[in-house]
């Protein structure tokens, strides 16, 4: 008996954290602001395979400053990184840089020489998950941009929402029911 009572205020602890977690997510959703921002995808190297899409967020580093780029680490073409936490203002997810910043916080913004400053790449993988009975969107058409909605919580990495194609046939979200 002492067994079975044991077991069930385990499942009780167990279902609280997961119940905590949801709550704090469907908080976040309906309190802190969402945003349409641009995206990249990419094969990522996990070990769990499935029906997920994994993407990196584009945002614009043109106005940030480059005293406060932190060195790369790595040698080759030049690159400019900095260490960001996000913020929504104006509808769009806009960077802002610190040295001070934690890479946790939100991730490291890297933009390489050659690319476009309005498309520096955000460290911070996002995955999406996909029905089994979606289609989908890959691989994008020439001319076509993958946007995402996220939900932009007060630290931490964005969390998606949905996903849109935009062309020349407009902007469009797509149904993943």
């Amino acid at each position: 008996m002492k067994a079975i009572r044991s077991g069930i205020i385990l499942l009780l602890v167990q279902l609280g954290l997961v119940l905590t977690v949801a709550g704090t997510y469907l908080y976040e959703r309906q309190t802190r602001p969402r945003v349409w921002t641009r995206a990249t995808h990419y094969d990522p190297d996990l070990p769990m395979r499935g029906r997920y899409l994994a993407m990196q967020l584009l945002l614009d580093a043109c106005g940030l400053p480059r005293n406060a780029a932190i060195r790369p680490y790595v040698p080759g073409p030049s690159i400019w990184q900095w260490n960001v936490s996000l913020r929504a203002a104006g509808g769009k997810l806009s960077p802002v840089a610190d040295k001070s910043l934690s890479p946790r916080n939100a991730g490291t913004l890297t933009l390489a020489e050659g690319k476009p400053c309005d498309q520096a790449t955000l460290s911070t993988q996002l995955l999406f998950f996909i029905p089994e009975r979606a289609r989908l969107p890959l691989p994008l058409k020439e001319g076509q941009d993958l946007w995402v909605e996220v939900t932009v919580p007060s630290s931490g990495a964005p969390r998606p929402i949905q996903i849109a194609l935009s062309g020349a046939d407009g902007f469009r979200p797509l149904r993943m029911n």
